[in-house]
């Protein structure tokens, strides 16, 4: 009840995201069109991703989301002290 529902040991959305992004590049811009340099990048940025999703929800399930989240806040917390950079004037 309180695992986070995952996909290969991903995050669902950014998976399948992947898989979309690999897909159209393997068979449309790959088998399709008879360009089977574009077919192995696929599965190697496949490959990769997946290896590089899975650790990143090994470290923490929910990342993404908060990663979203913090882009949403990006204009009301400054990444700076106040001490050497003072906030922006509105």
């Amino acid at each position: 009840m309180t695992r986070p529902q995952l996909i290969f040991g991903c995050d669902r959305v950014p998976f399948l995201l992947l898989m979309l992004v690999c897909i159209a590049l393997g068979m449309i811009g790959g088998i399709a069109s008879e360009n089977y340099a574009n077919a192995v990048g696929a599965v190697v940025l496949f490959i990769v991703g997946v290896k590089a999703l899975g650790s990143i929800a090994k470290y923490d399930p929910d990342a993404m989301k908060v990663f979203q989240r913090a882009l949403g806040y990006s204009d009301v917390y400054s990444a700076t002290s106040r001490a050497t950079h003072p906030d922006k004037k509105y």
